[in-house]
């Protein structure tokens, strides 16, 4: 049967299949893989809480195992004290106890180094997993840095391949604006206009 990581690591590995087959397809890579994302910090943190407890388990082996030593040693001499008083009762009863005790020190002395081991391999699968969501969480940033590329390329060929619809006026500028035929200096009178040149000297005079 298989273990939690090592179902993680296959749906890690199937995630990435799929988001490169939704990437071969034209689909939005960057958001699927955000949500496959999200599953896995998910499942990790479920994960660390059970390593918490593992670890909690094996403190409180090793108090049992701590406390079960102590009672054996202190049996141990309690019978020699009892043979000495000549309770012979006494020391059978401490006898019992402390083989009892010792046979407990030497169970959670075993159950520890399992648990010991077990535990060493499971963090140490669990910061791969760690290093692979995290592989995951870059390659995101990839995903997007290129659908927004294809984006903006794609927005770009739209803009250069519109059609015109319409032309910019060419504004006048105010200095350059012709002045209107009212403002324009008087036409020179024509040297063979006579009635004109005399009419002129005649306003002269006049004067």
């Amino acid at each position: 049967m298989k273990n939690v990581f090592d179902q993680l690591n296959e749906f890690a590995n199937q995630m990435m299949t799929e988001v490169k087959k939704a990437a071969d397809q034209g689909e939005a890579p960057a958001k699927k893989l955000v949500r496959h994302i999200r599953t896995t910090e998910s499942d990790l943190k479920e994960i660390d809480r059970l390593l918490e407890r593992q670890r909690t388990l094996l403190a409180e082996l090793t108090q049992k195992q701590d406390e079960a030593k102590e009672l054996a040693d202190k049996r141990f001499a309690q019978v020699e004290i009892a043979k000495e008083a000549d309770q012979q009762e006494l020391a059978e009863r401490a006898a019992i106890e402390s083989k009892h005790y010792g046979e407990q020190f030497r169970f959670f002395e075993e159950l520890i180094i399992e648990t010991k081991r077990e535990l060493n391999q499971l963090e140490r699968e669990a910061l791969e997993l760690k290093l692979k969501l995290e592989d995951l969480q870059n390659k995101r940033y990839e995903w997007m840095m290129r659908e927004n590329v294809s984006n903006l390329k794609s927005k770009m060929n739209q803009v250069l391949e519109r059609e015109p619809n319409a032309t910019i006026k060419q504004e006048q500028h105010p200095f350059t604006t012709e002045e209107p035929e009212s403002k324009k200096e008087e036409a020179p009178i024509a040297e063979d206009d006579i009635d004109a040149r005399i009419a002129d000297l005649e306003r002269r005079f006049q004067k």
